[in-house]
Parts: structure tokens; C-alpha cells; sequence
């Protein structure tokens, strides 16, 4: 702008210079005529570019307010963006130590998941050995309760058989006291010979000798009897 208006200010000096020669030299020449006319053409142009020059700087100076304003409020603008953008990091901030803490109670939470459910499947396995322990018992008492009873039963059906011949026995030697004739019972007194005493004698150890034989020995336990099976713990 400062070099637009120097040179208007010289195209005017000049402007001037000429018109006042051209006023004292009027008489002696045309050609100085023209000159005038050229330059008060000149100097109406001059006017022109100084008024157009002068406009451009009014426009150029009303820009420039207009780019200020718009440069303050960007200013501003970016004054809250940077406002927003540090509150922004600090909550990112903020997300990645919650983030981390959270990571970390999820792994801490995950390990311990991980030795609870160890922990259960040991006890699970316990268990199970204990069961299939118990089971195994149980059955071997069951297989020997059940030999057991078989044997009782047929211990119980050999002495009713044997009763029953005991029974038969006594049935036997009270018919024999019963019938027994008049020369047995005189034998029997007789006080020299005692015949009859021998032969009783001789009837009572048979008949005792035939009891022993049919008397119901029960057999003792095996040394392999089963003893009560342990609880397994855990099970009632």
C-alpha cells in the first residue's frame, strides 16, 4: 500500500510540473497543448487508482478484521479442543489403569477358578477311589456272608438229620427197656452171674457210642471270615 501511494504522489508532483509549463509556454506551442491534455488524462487516471487502490485497502483492511475475528474464534476453538483433548487423555488415562486393575482381577480371578477346580477334581478322584474301595469290600462281605449263610444252612439241615436219628436212637433203646422179656429182668437180678448189668452196660455204651457219632459238630469260622467293612469317609 505504501508504494501504490508514493507513486501516486509523484505522478502528481509531476502532473502539476507540467501544467504549470504548459501555462507559460500556451502561446508558443501546440504540442504543449496536447501534453497538458495527456497529462490532466494521466491525472484523472491517477485519480482513478488512487480511489480503486483505496477501496482495495478498505477491502483488504475489512479482510484482514474478518480474518482476525475468524482467527480469534479459532483461537478460542482451539483453546476448548485443547481443553477437551487434555480431559480426554486424562479419562483415556484414567480407562487404561481400569482397564489394567480390571486385567489383572480377571487373571487373578482365573487363577483361582483354575486351582478350586483342581482342588474339586482331586476330591472327585478321592471319592471315587474311596467308592470303587467301599464297593470292592462290600461285595467281598456280601461273597462271604453269602458262603457263610450256605454253610449255616447246611450245618442246620446235617443236625436235623442227625436229630432226627438221635430221636430215632432213644425211640430205639426205650422199645428195647420196655419189651425186654421175664429172663432178661431175672438175669438182670441175679446176684452171682450179673449177666443182665453186663449187657445193660453193653446196650448203654452203644447206644452212648452211637450218639457221640450222630452229635452236631458246628464248623468254626473260616480264617478267612469277613470283618465289618469301614466306612468310607464322606459316606454314611
Amino acid at each position: 500500500m505504501k508504494s501504490v501511494r508514493t507513486w501516486a504522489l509523484t505522478l502528481m508532483a509531476v502532473v502539476v510540473f507540467l501544467t504549470s509549463g504548459y501555462a507559460s509556454a500556451q502561446s508558443e506551442d501546440k504540442n504543449a497543448q496536447k501534453a497538458a491534455r495527456r497529462a490532466q488524462l494521466q491525472m484523472q487516471s491517477l485519480r482513478q487508482q488512487v480511489q480503486e487502490a483505496q477501496a482495495a485497502k478498505a477491502k483488504v483492511e475489512a479482510d484482514k478484521a474478518e480474518l482476525d475475528a475468524q482467527l480469534a474464534a479459532q483461537t478460542q476453538q482451539a483453546g476448548r479442543l485443547d481443553d477437551a483433548l487434555r480431559k480426554a487423555s486424562g479419562n483415556l488415562r484414567a480407562s487404561e489403569v481400569a482397564r489394567n486393575q480390571m486385567a489383572s482381577s480377571i487373571a487373578a480371578l482365573e487363577r483361582q477358578l483354575a486351582e478350586q477346580k483342581q482342588r474339586s477334581d482331586d476330591a472327585l478322584a478321592q471319592k471315587a477311589r474311596e467308592l470303587e474301595q467301599y464297593t470292592r469290600l462290600r461285595n467281598e462281605q456280601q461273597l462271604q456272608l453269602q458262603r457263610q449263610h450256605d454253610d449255616q444252612v447246611a450245618q442246620v439241615a446235617a443236625c436235623t438229620a442227625k436229630n432226627g436219628r438221635l430221636i430215632q436212637l432213644s425211640a430205639e433203646l426205650l422199645d428195647r427197656y420196655r419189651n425186654k422179656g421175664l429172663g432178661e429182668v431175672l438175669r438182670q437180678r441175679d446176684p452171682v452171674l450179673g449177666l443182665a448189668d453186663v449187657e445193660l452196660f453193653n446196650l448203654v455204651q452203644d447206644h452212648r457210642d452211637r450218639t457221640d457219632a450222630e452229635r452236631f459238630v458246628p464248623s468254626s469260622p473260616s480264617a478267612g471270615a469277613p470283618t465289618s467293612v469301614q466306612a468310607v469317609p464322606g459316606r454314611p
